[in-house]
């Protein structure tokens, strides 16, 4: 007879029961065969997955790691050896069975989607922690024990890095999506918000079964001819929509992110993959120096490569190692962490919704090799790396040391274009040769776009494609010109009346204690003129209201109005919501209205900075708030605080995320960190005017050449 309290109940069949027996009964000898055991006590982590799984590989690789370096560390100082055990996803009653027989304290997968969702009601009862490469939005909506986290960056976050890319990187506007289930709708949802969030439109196209075809769609798009066609869908739809675009005559840029997915490449013809590009939380192309390691490792365990979900694996068990050494529930240390190294890039769940682990996302793109090459790594919507023909661009390299003229650039291409405006939308008036040197008169509010004197007019060229030296902070922000007028192209019908829309806020972080100056881009997505509206907030810390007035606006016109204010309090992250038609001054109709309050500004509010930049050096020093006195030092191996002290900030990834008031002065008592502590460095610094100040270190070479952003406050 079946025990109680088991999976397997006492009512099912004999045969299946004593089936159920046999597996627990050979799975636990396998753990009993298991000499190491004697040796060091054991923690077990279990395995949903086939033994030569990408789970199963990246959950082995990973502890063994953490074996051959003493074991795994408890919080109460003791060590343990970590066991894998590996249950086969084919009978998920069965395999939920050997977890609880095996003892484990973590369960990771299974890796199929429907798998997981069918198996989370056991894996819940289990009361372990539950590790997930399941990147659906839905996913943490069923869980209810606190226990279960995504490994991955979800759907949703790698749409909107995409969509990052197309614009700020690419300088796309013409988006089209083609849409094959309903599925893909939250993904869908996250790629259109951000992009108008950044300014531009999108067209979609939903494919009905009973009311259209692929051919349709495609002649659709082929008439269109926009700049980028997403597709989102499942692979076997996606391909067969992929060859139509072509065969349609479509030669424009095409996204998928399922395109490296076998029942996509072997539809889709080898010659027509390249140039597709794939959002992923992670590849094996990656030019970071963990990750390189990783594959090196991988590779040398396994004789393959490891793919996107053997890199969250080892992160999760890297996770849950970290959690383990600390004190209290596993599952409420993980979701407090706010810092973690891994192979996907730096991990903090403390500063994202439960559950969720990482928000790393890579673009890759395919080679005429049918490899998935990385050519831009994102965490969340910031760009931590852009990678042109095998070059990181975003990472620092040597630079001149910036000098007491100002803000420079160098032109890094053959030959740069140099345009009129800050888009590649806007006419090109020359050109600049590698290695000319241009003084930079002014930026747009982001720096992502810069301006030089070229020929008595402003000349705009695009910051990523430059190498830039100097304080920043000097340079005036400049209002770009008109968006000169597309070309028309087919547009889909919208209201009948007018619909006012917040489509794009901007600077991210305000300064306290002067006027401010918020960007803010309303638009009038409705056939209807609209008439006078306000468009109005209160602003954080201290809720100051702010409105403006506008004499109205056109249908399908757009305009960027200024909320100014002087803000006191707290520095740290605030999100607002901008209203538009703040009095209901205009008619909408009923979903037009419901959108005048959606837009939510995210921002930090931070202090006034009185020096930041980026240095390089081999050795030197640093006057960092400018005011005579040498700050730090770098003597190639260490780096030394000579007016002040500093510590290691571990709240924060990135020297974008921290802010004044998060920098703690009695936490700086450290007068200098050796090179094998600056990796990745994230640095508090107190001068000894008690003025405040961060520190990243960008890159650390083995020559002794380092590369630092600063901030320092006023």
């Amino acid at each position: 007879m079946c025990e109680s309290g088991r999976t397997i109940r006492c009512r099912r069949a004999a045969v299946r029961c004593v089936s159920a027996r046999l597996a627990l009964m050979v799975f636990a000898l396998l753990l009993m065969a298991n000499p190491s055991a004697k040796a060091q006590p054991i923690v077990r982590i279990g395995v949903i997955d086939r033994m030569e799984g990408s789970i199963a590989r990246g959950a082995q690789l990973a502890a063994k790691h953490i074996n051959e370096t003493g074991g795994l560390a408890g919080a109460n100082g003791a060590r343990y050896e970590i066991v894998v055990a590996v249950a086969s996803p084919d009978n998920l009653e069965i395999a939920t069975a050997n977890m609880r027989q095996a003892d484990v304290i973590a369960v990771l997968g299974p890796s199929s989607p429907d798998a997981f969702h069918a198996a989370l009601p056991q894996l819940q009862d289990l009361g372990v922690l539950v590790f997930s490469t399941v990147s659906s939005d839905t996913l943490l909506l069923q869980d209810t024990s606190g226990r279960v986290f995504r490994s991955v960056a979800r759907d949703a976050v790698q749409s909107r890095a995409l969509a990052t890319y197309l614009i700020q990187s690419l300088g796309l506007s013409q988006i089209t999506t083609i849409q094959l289930d309903a599925a893909s709708t939250s993904s869908l949802i996250g790629f259109a918000s951000a992009l108008s969030e950044l300014g531009a439109g999108l067209s979609n196209l939903l494919y009905d079964e009973i009311g259209n075809d692929l051919v349709s769609i495609a002649n659709q798009v082929a008439a269109r001819q926009p700049e980028s066609v997403v597709i989102y869908g499942p692979p076997l739809l996606a391909a067969q929509s992929y060859n139509q675009l072509r065969s349609a005559g479509f030669a424009g840029l095409v996204s998928y992110s399922q395109a490296m997915d076998p029942r996509f490449t072997s539809i889709v013809p080898s010659d027509s993959l390249p140039g597709i590009l794939v959002a992923t939380p992670w590849s094996f192309t990656s030019s970071d120096a963990d990750s390189q390691q990783f594959v090196w490792d991988f590779a040398s365990a396994f004789g393959t490569v490891p793919d996107a979900v053997s890199a969250a694996i080892y992160d999760a068990v890297g996770l849950f190692a970290e959690a383990y050494r600390r004190p209290g529930s596993l599952a409420d240390n993980i979701a407090a962490l706010r810092r973690f190294d891994g192979i996907q890039g730096s991990l903090s769940p403390g500063t994202l919704p439960r559950g969720e682990t990482s928000a790393n996302v890579m673009i890759t793109e395919i080679n005429e090799f049918g490899t998935a090459n990385a050519v831009a790594s994102y965490r969340g919507t910031t760009l931590s790396t852009e990678i042109r023909a095998g070059v990181a661009t975003a990472t620092p390299t040597a630079q001149p040391s910036p000098t007491a003229s100002g803000y420079h650039l160098t032109i890094r291409s053959t030959y740069q274009n140099i345009r009129s405006g800050p888009g590649l939308n806007f006419d090109v008036i020359g050109q600049l040769a590698r290695g000319t040197r241009a003084r930079v008169i002014g930026a747009t509010d982001d720096f992502s776009w810069l301006v030089i004197d070229f020929r008595g007019q402003w000349g705009w060229l695009a910051a990523y494609l430059v190498d830039a030296v100097g304080n920043r902070n000097l340079v005036p922000i400049i209002l770009p010109p008109p968006t000169p007028t597309p070309p028309a192209t087919p547009t889909v019908a919208g209201p009948s009346s007018a619909d006012l829309v917040i489509v794009n806020v901007y600077p991210q972080r305000v300064t306290l204690d002067q006027q401010m100056t918020v960007n803010v881009t309303v638009a009038n997505q409705g056939l209807a003129p609209a008439g006078p509206f306000a468009v109005a907030t209160s602003f954080q810390p201290g809720g100051r209201y702010t409105a403006v007035n506008l004499p109205g606006l056109s249908a399908r016109q757009q305009a960027t109005v200024q909320l100014q204010q002087n803000l006191s309090g707290a520095t740290g992250p605030q999100s607002v919501i901008i209203v538009a038609d703040l009095n209901d001054e205009v008619f909408e109709g009923n979903a037009g209205e419901e959108n005048n309050r959606s837009y939510a500004y995210n921002y930090i509010a931070d202090r006034e900075v009185i020096n930041s930049g980026t240095w390089t050096g081999s050795s030197g020093s640093l006057d960092l708030d400018r005011n005579g006195n040498v700050d730090l030092s770098w003597s190639g191996s260490d780096l030394v605080a000579l007016n002040g002290a500093m510590y290691l900030i571990t709240d924060f990834g990135a020297i974008d995320d921290a802010h004044h008031d998060a920098i703690g002065p009695s936490l700086a008592n450290a007068s200098a960190f050796n090179a094998s502590r600056l990796s990745k460095a994230l640095i508090g610094f107190v001068s000894g005017e008690d003025r405040r100040g961060v520190i990243q270190v960008l890159d650390l070479r083995d020559d002794g050449s380092l590369t630092l952003a600063y901030r320092m406050y006023r």
